[in-house]
């Protein structure tokens, strides 16, 4: 009986257990049924989120487009309102302008009467001529007041869709126009393009009789490949150049070597033109512009040996038309500064382009699959220097426009470099790598090189790839005099670890990733700037070839941009480019000349131009600003920000002279990056330079028509008299 008892409790026991068992199991269906529900909840709610950023871009898109509407009918407001003040003083203007010029009659009058006079004392004359001088003088002051012409014509403002000032096909091409060969010299037959860069430099040619056959240099002095180091070596006193690229740089060390280096290495002096800020640039031995001008005077002697030895017959100073690149960035000052250095090394026949611009036309002559006629694509030109960025559409007759501001920033390779010697510091001391620099910096450009080879080229930030996943610095090897700087319980641990530094894969995307944020966050502006689809972008420069590089670039962009590629040999985009461009120019010089290379079509402007103009103070203008004869200095807008001008295209305004008696004028040219401004002395704007335009000879004077401009790479002006159509002489002079 008691068996069965206990039978009969275990059967029950089993059978609650079993009971059990299904609602659990009942509750484990009811789990997954709810987390399957989750899951869908939370698909959905990831493709709200996704639907919303979407919506949120647009409506940052649309928050500028109504704020660049509010901000032209803001402009026209108050254009139309100056305008009804101008009328309502345009009455008073022409008979203080009718006076004004009725008392210069006079005087002039006087004059001839005095000169038909027969018995004028020689004093008085000299006394008459003396005061007429003084005149004339008072009216070749920078301060000289001068009218603006009512009939001058306006300049669109940002998006508007006036009809832009006159273009005048027969200036295409006025900066080849201007070389040796179009004002008395020789005839160019040799075009060169050179690549200027901060820390590699190279060049190619071509023979305009074989436009095809561009050949790029790959032969240097101790080195094989298509760029050279951007280094020179000096002598002790830093006068003469010992050597230049790749032999000027540092060798492996001697450690037995105590003598502190007597010279140094002078490199990434290119760093000092452009706006990067003075503790970022490199200290120097050496002026910058000498430093640039004596490398340039190095590799244009290679160029000129190349050219006549391939190409006999050939004058290198007749012949060849230069093409050299720059970053985008550059300001006229910039660029100003690189002719001069370009024409104390001897480089005179000399145009600029720039380095994405350069690179585009090499991209549109090789990847003919990806870009075909109305393409919209994206160069990102990856230097050691800067980062430069263009968006070009390629548009009918082989021509690529820009379809918006080209923009750039100093993020190139050096500043991977920049962060390895900060991890140096926070592991040696700022103390101790000072003084290296200091006293032994052959031995730290040694070290930085030593890095760029084992590290900064191979690393792909892909840790399972990473066969180097600990590189060990050996501060014995590669700078031995490093040791005797550090200090106190630092030097105590190197000493324990020999003298060797580990840095692993964190510590180098450490150094990688600030620099390549700051790439991808310029791509992202330029793409929202385009504010059209941009399906190609191609990376080019030495940069361009980091695979860690190539990888975050397209994680990025990879669901923006349809097409990211990387051409063959994309460190001999830019300096391959800059000699089609030269041929696309040579071209348009020479209507005779067949073969058409791919060209530059327009151009969009970075600055806002102007001049400094005198006219009269009206109701509405800040009265602290009124001056003598109750007039004003103002910002006369020649052409403004974010306007796509065509290359041959000119923006013209009338200007009247107040007297007809003068015998020059001088106009201060002016830029700011703001797309309006009303006043010289604004915050942002920079003086240019100054016109000085030259209008004895002249004859009559009554209106002089000006033809700025600003598709070109320099600025330029034309200044013709209207009355008998004759052009004056003018002189542009760069400011500092």
């Amino acid at each position: 009986m008691d068996l069965l008892e206990k039978f009969e409790k275990l059967n029950n026991r089993l059978s609650n257990l079993l009971e059990e068992n299904k609602e659990l199991n009942q509750q484990c269906k009811n789990l997954q049924e709810e987390n399957k529900n989750l899951k869908h909840v939370l698909n959905l709610e990831k493709q709200k989120n996704e639907q919303l950023e979407i919506i949120s871009q647009n409506l940052e898109v649309y928050k500028r487009k109504y704020e660049n509407l509010q901000e032209e009918n803001k402009n026209l407001n108050e254009k139309e309102k100056n305008l009804q003040q101008y009328i309502q003083n345009l009455e008073k203007q022409k008979n203080d302008q009718l006076e004004i010029f009725s008392q210069n009659l006079e005087k002039a009058l006087g004059k001839l009467e005095l000169n038909k006079l027969d018995k004028v004392n020689e004093n008085d004359t000299k006394n008459f001529k003396g005061n007429n001088k003084s005149l004339v003088d008072n009216y070749d002051d920078d301060s000289i007041d001068y009218i603006e012409d009512s009939s001058a014509k306006e300049v669109p403002k940002k998006g508007s869709t006036s009809t832009l000032p006159s273009t005048k096909k027969e200036l295409v091409s006025s900066q080849v126009k201007s070389s040796r060969n179009l004002h008395g010299g020789g005839y160019i037959r040799v075009v060169v393009g050179l690549d200027f860069g901060t820390t590699y430099s190279g060049f190619s040619y071509c023979n305009i009789a074989s436009p095809d056959n561009i050949v790029t240099n790959d032969q240097w002095e101790g080195y094989f490949g298509f760029k050279t180091n951007t280094a020179l070596q000096y002598d002790d006193s830093y006068n003469t150049v010992m050597s230049w690229g790749a032999p000027a740089l540092a060798k492996r060390p001697n450690r037995r070597e105590k003598n502190i280096s007597e010279t140094k290495p002078v490199e990434l002096f290119k760093l000092h033109l452009g706006n990067l800020s003075e503790n970022l640039r490199p200290k120097l031995p050496v002026d910058c512009k000498k430093a640039i001008t004596d490398y340039l005077h190095e590799i244009g002697k290679l160029i000129k040996e190349t050219i006549e030895a391939r190409f006999l017959g050939i004058d290198f100073y007749e012949n060849e038309l230069l093409i050299l690149t720059v970053p985008t960035e550059y300001s006229e000052k910039d660029k100003a500064i690189m002719r001069e250095c370009a024409f104390n090394a001897r480089l005179n026949n000399l145009q600029f382009t720039t380095e994405p611009e350069a690179a585009a036309i090499y991209c549109v002559s090789k990847e003919h699959d990806l870009l075909t006629l109305g393409t919209t694509f994206m160069i990102v030109d990856c230097g050691g220097g800067t980062i430069d960025i263009t968006i070009r559409k390629l548009i009918g007759n082989n021509q690529l426009g820009e379809v918006t501001e080209s923009t750039g920033d100093f993020c190139g390779s050096t500043f991977i470099d920049k962060e390895f010697v900060d991890f140096l510091r926070n592991k040696l001391g700022n103390n101790a790598i000072d003084l290296l620099i200091t006293n032994y910096y052959d031995q730290f450009q040694y070290m930085i090189q030593q890095f760029c080879q084992c590290v900064k080229l191979p690393f792909t930030g892909d840790d399972l790839d990473f066969s180097y996943e600990l590189y060990e610095l050996d501060i014995e090897r590669v700078a031995p005099n490093l040791k005797q700087y550090v200090q106190n319980e630092i030097k105590d641990e190197m000493e324990e670890n020999d003298w060797v530094i580990e840095i692993n894969y964190e510590d180098i995307k450490a150094m990688f990733d600030p620099v390549v944020n700051k790439i991808i966050r310029l791509i992202h502006l330029q793409l929202s700037n385009a504010q059209e689809e941009c399906p190609t972008m191609i990376l080019v420069g030495g940069f361009s070839e980091s695979k860690y590089l190539q990888k975050r670039i397209k994680e990025e962009f990879q669901h923006r941009v349809k097409n990211i590629s990387v051409p063959n040999q994309p460190i001999a985009a830019t300096l391959r480019g800059a000699t089609l461009y030269g041929l696309s120019l040579k071209n348009s010089d020479n209507d005779n000349f067949d073969n058409f290379h791919y060209v530059i079509s327009n151009r969009i402007l970075k600055y806002t131009y102007g001049i400094k103009v005198r006219n009269y103070w009206m109701e509405g203008d800040p009265i602290e600003r009124k001056i003598r004869d109750g007039r004003i200095d103002r910002f006369h807008c020649l052409a403004r920000r974010g306007v796509q001008v065509d290359i041959n295209e000119e923006f013209t305004t009338f200007f009247t002279p107040l007297s007809p008696m003068q015998s020059s004028v001088s106009f201060r040219i002016y830029y700011t990056t703001e797309y309006n401004a009303k006043y010289c002395d604004e915050h942002g704007m920079k003086l240019l330079g100054k016109l000085i335009i030259d209008l004895s000879g002249s004859g009559h004077l009554d209106k002089l028509l000006f033809g700025f401009s600003f598709g070109q790479m320099e600025f330029a002006v034309t200044v013709k008299n209207e009355t008998n159509g004759q052009f004056c002489k003018t002189k542009f002079e760069i400011d500092g």
